[in-house]
């Protein structure tokens, strides 16, 4: 657990230092959205392109370590604390990664941003789909739907399946890089269907055991 905390903190100093780094030298103008197609519609000013990421994974990374303080159910958190920061750890390195996509393209490499962006995105839904079945009911991270947070049972149930279509999607993602216009769409749909998916599922478990023991 450790190492993954620590690891967390290296990130996201090692991504100010490197916003520092290239603040000096990138246009005064640079590209800060792409469209579905991977073409870029929108642009900022050479310090939301530097600085934008490292401040959203600073606030991640604060929202990180205030959880476990005000975490309701302590017990539960501590069977997964390990876990917990994995997927801290993994969020952070998403965002560094997509971070590295955006700035990029101001010194000449040219690709597809919305294909490239499918191999992060993918490794963050595969990586998701792995952790949430060690997850124990809590209000923070996981599948929180009234009907799983109403007992423990639907909890490890739906997060048992959510983790299996999480996993799924990643793979999908994966396998649709090489058609550079269904990879985003294979990305929305697949979140949708393992978003809903989960809910309904959860839902589901509630009127059933709900009838023995709700």
């Amino acid at each position: 657990m450790k190492a993954f905390k620590a690891g967390c903190f290296a990130a996201v100093v090692f991504t100010v230092i490197l916003a520092f780094s290239v603040y000096s030298i990138l246009p005064n103008t640079v590209p800060t959205h792409w469209n579905a197609a991977g073409e870029v519609d929108g642009w900022g000013a050479s310090w939301e392109g530097a600085f934008l990421f490292p401040i959203m994974m600073i606030g991640i990374l604060l929202i990180f370590v205030v959880i476990p303080k005000i975490i309701v159910f302590k017990k539960n958190f501590k069977d997964f604390e390990k876990q917990y920061w994995i997927l801290a750890f993994v969020i952070l390195l998403f965002f560094f990664l997509f971070y590295i996509m955006t700035i990029l393209p101001n010194f000449g490499y040219d690709f597809n941003f919305s294909q490239i962006l499918v191999l992060p995105m993918a490794m963050l839904f595969i990586s998701i789909g792995i952790l949430l079945p060690s997850f124990k009911r809590n209000f923070f991270v996981g599948i929180r739907t009234p009907w799983t947070l109403a007992d423990d049972k639907i909890w490890t149930k739906t997060h048992k399946l959510g983790g299996k279509l999480f996993i799924l999607a990643g793979f999908a993602s994966l396998i649709s890089v090489p058609f550079p216009n269904a990879t985003i769409w294979v990305l929305v749909v697949g979140a949708l269907i393992t978003g809903i998916g989960s809910m309904l599922y959860s839902l589901y478990l509630f009127k059933k055991i709900g009838k023995n023991k709700l």
